[in-house]
Formats: C-alpha cells, structure tokens, sequence
C-alpha cells in the first residue's frame, strides 16, 4: 500500500489543517483507484469521480470535516470495488450484493452508498436481471423452482412474481414438464419397458410441477418413446 509522506495513525485534531500532498495510481489490491497522500492524516483511496466531485488538487488545504467527508467516500469507493469484482463473475441481485458485502464486513451505510453508484452506472437492475433468468429458465425449469431459485439469490418477491405471470404460462410449464420427463427417461434406462413410471412422476413433482401436469408429461413421453420403439417392418 502506498503510504503518505508524512503519516499518522490516526484521525488528526480540528486545530490541524491538512494538505493534499500527493495524487498516484493505486496499485495492487486497490487497482483502478486513485491513492491520495495528505500531509497529517492517513493516505485515502478514491475513485476517478471522487476526486473530481470534490474538486480535489494536489497542494490544496482543508478542514478535518471536508477530510472526513473523504474518509466515507472512500470507504464506498472501496466496498464498490469489492462489488464490481462480484459482478465480473456473474451478474447478482442488489440483495445477493448487499449480503456478499456485509459478509466482508463493510458497514451498511458504506454498502447502500456502493449500491447507490452501481444502479447509476446501470450496473444493478433487479427487474431486468429477473425478467431475463426467468425467460432463460421457462421451458426447462418449474414455475415454482424458478421461483425458490431466484428468492434464494435475493431477488424481489413482487418482481419474480410478476415476471412468472408475464412470461410463464400453461403451456410453457407443461412444455417443460414434458421436456424433463423425456430427459429423464432418456438417462434412466436403454429401454422404454425398464423406467419406471411411477419415480419419474415423484421426479417431476419434487422438481416443482403440480402433480396433474407431472402426470400429463409422463403419460406423453411414454406414448412418444413407446412409437419410437414401434419396429416399422413388424
């Protein structure tokens, strides 16, 4: 870590006046930030908005309270690093977000104030990353497994339930009923005549569906399979 040229280990006193000394590149853990060295008081890591917002110029004066000001943003400035590392390895729900966060052990006022700049950047939006797994998910995957789904990654009641209306229907969940059992009797056995029907009914069921669609969908496969296996020459 970068240290300031003339350093303290603690917060200094209202009588002091401190200098900004010094502007680099962070390097290391705080990469992109920007380091600022103060004359009388500890080195803070910034963003490039930071030091803009402020007005901030190397040479420049100002008061323990302009400092301490500096000392909140850069705490946000740091957990929003923390959050944009999480973010490149997939996106996440600002509740997922904010518990990642607080298992790291930044304050909640910190995180609310990186979650703040995250929806300003476009970088958070709950509705649109909802709206986008359930449709990746319809057709493949039970109304109510989306739904368990999504509610254990921190995304908002309301918005799952509104997107399950909108872009769920009928058809689509027995289309994905039917899609599973198929699935599941591909991989169960060889031979239509070695599955059983009744554990591929309590598959589809724990996987989410009501039981009459589970049942429609094993119905359909096996009369599907059982005209595959039909020898034509017969």
């Amino acid at each position: 870590m970068t240290r300031m040229t003339h350093s303290t280990n603690s917060t200094p006193s209202d009588e002091e006046s401190l200098v900004l000394v010094r502007r680099t590149e962070a390097t290391g853990k705080w990469r992109p930030l920007i380091c600022a060295e103060f004359e009388g008081a500890p080195s803070l890591y910034l963003t490039a908005e930071d030091w803009v917002d402020c007005g901030l110029k190397v040479g420049m004066r100002m008061s323990v309270k302009q400092y301490a000001d500096l000392e909140r943003r850069a705490k946000v400035a740091q957990a929003l690093r923390e959050a944009l590392k999480l973010l490149e390895v997939r996106p996440r729900f600002e509740g997922e977000l904010s518990r990642a966060l607080l298992r790291k052990g930044w304050e909640r006022e910190v995180i609310d104030g990186a979650l703040v700049r995250l929806r300003e950047k476009g970088l958070l939006n709950d509705e649109k990353l909802v709206r986008d797994r359930v449709e990746a998910w319809a057709g493949t995957r039970s109304r109510r497994e989306i739904r368990a789904k999504l509610r254990s990654r921190g995304a908002p009641t309301a918005l799952v339930t509104q997107s399950l209306e909108s872009c769920v229907d009928d058809e689509r969940e027995r289309e994905a009923a039917l899609r599973l059992a198929e699935r599941y009797f591909r991989r169960a056995a060889g031979r239509l005549a070695d599955v059983d029907e009744r554990r591929a009914l309590m598959h589809l069921v724990r996987k989410g569906f009501s039981p009459s669609i589970a049942r429609q969908a094993v119905r359909e496969t096996v009369r599907r399979l059982g005209e595959q296996e039909v020898d034509p020459w017969a």
